[in-house]
């Protein structure tokens, strides 16, 4: 696999910059007190805990059945050689979104240039939430497979395509909108023959973890009963815009609202700029947490929807470019801060 210079001078840079924040915020700023006061500790905070601890002891709790398996999965294996968790889990998530971002700049140049791809990069590691990308959470694996599925699909690499694919199904929920686009793109150019008749495997993943929650529970899909343990309760994708309207208490629900919107506008805008399956991945992923009564989390689960970066870096009024990434270098400050020191961010 090719690495670009860029993409590993961009990563380093934003590494040391998350890294120097965070320090500086967890030694200097005070704590929530929810956490052990351990600086690398805190990486495995709110979520992080419950893939480390299922990754320890398998699914203790029922509602754990919301965190999807894989993740913990590869925590366990790469801790036979590290022998901590945590640390099994971070390298994962760094790793893991090393090698998507050269994947991604690779597979936006085939489609624009070499500047927009730089730009595209640039846009996602800035993002308000990217610093999860080095936390205990999934979101690093997820992006690399999600990337990786559209890039060996991108190459005609089919089987090695629905490969990626399964994998990510097994990752979270928002892998069938993976798996639909991969599938709606190979129906497209190729319509569905004998040839490529096995992408019907590419949700396999998924349907393997759903037959485990049906030996274990009775319900297939009791990933669903689980997420009720965070008030996510299924809902019409209005419900989530009208709670928050109704709502707004705090910064952090206003915050949810806002990202919901230019999710929503950037997927949407998605078909008329980007290819058939990354517009249906973009439309699905974002719609898919809309489809609960709350839109809590919302600027976490834009994060891997990369081609919403990719519509963000072809925005050509200078005005609008620059505000955004100034307003999302100042949250992404701000959001590390306070996830670092116990507080909940998304």
């Amino acid at each position: 696999m090719k690495f670009y210079s860029k993409v590993v001078s961009i990563f380093i840079i934003w590494l040391v910059s998350v890294l120097f924040i965070t320090y500086f915020g967890f030694s200097t700023l005070p704590h929530s007190n929810k956490f052990e006061y351990d600086f690398f500790g805190s990486f495995g905070n709110w979520d992080g805990g419950h893939f480390l601890g299922i990754a320890k002891a398998g699914y203790s709790q029922k509602f754990q059945y919301a965190f999807f398996p894989l993740y913990p999965l590869a925590i366990k294996v790469l801790s036979l050689v590290t022998h901590n968790y945590l640390l099994a889990a971070v390298l994962i998530s760094m790793v893991a979104t090393f090698l998507g971002l050269n994947l991604l700049y690779k597979l936006v140049i085939e489609d624009f240039d070499k500047k927009i791809a730089t730009e595209t990069v640039l846009i996602f590691l800035f993002f308000p939430t990217s610093f999860f990308l080095l936390t205990a959470y999934s979101e690093g694996l997820f992006f690399f497979l999600a990337v990786l599925t559209f890039y060996l699909l991108r190459q005609k690499k089919i089987f090695w395509g629905v490969t990626a694919a399964a994998l990510v199904s097994a990752s979270r929920l928002a892998g069938l909108a993976v798996v639909a686009g991969l599938i709606t793109e190979v129906i497209l150019t190729q319509g569905f023959n004998r040839k490529n008749w096995y992408i019907i495997f590419a949700p396999a993943g998924f349907v393997i973890y759903c037959v485990y929650l049906y030996l274990q529970t009775g319900d297939p899909f009791y990933f669903i009963t689980a997420e009720n343990h965070w008030q996510r309760t299924l809902a019409v994708p209005t419900a989530g815009f009208w709670q928050a309207l109704t709502n707004v208490t705090s910064f952090n629900i206003f915050l949810d609202l806002i990202f919901a919107i230019l999710g929503v506008g950037f997927a949407v805008r998605s078909l008329r700029f980007l290819s058939p399956s990354l517009a249906i991945y973009s439309l699905l992923s974002v719609g898919i947490p809309l489809f609960t009564a709350t839109l809590s989390s919302m600027p976490r689960f834009l994060l891997p929807v990369f081609p919403i970066f990719i519509l963000m870096a072809l925005i050509k009024k200078p005005l609008v470019s620059i505000s955004l990434r100034v307003f999302s270098i100042m949250l992404l400050a701000e959001f590390s801060t306070l996830f670092i020191t116990g507080y909940f961010v998304s």
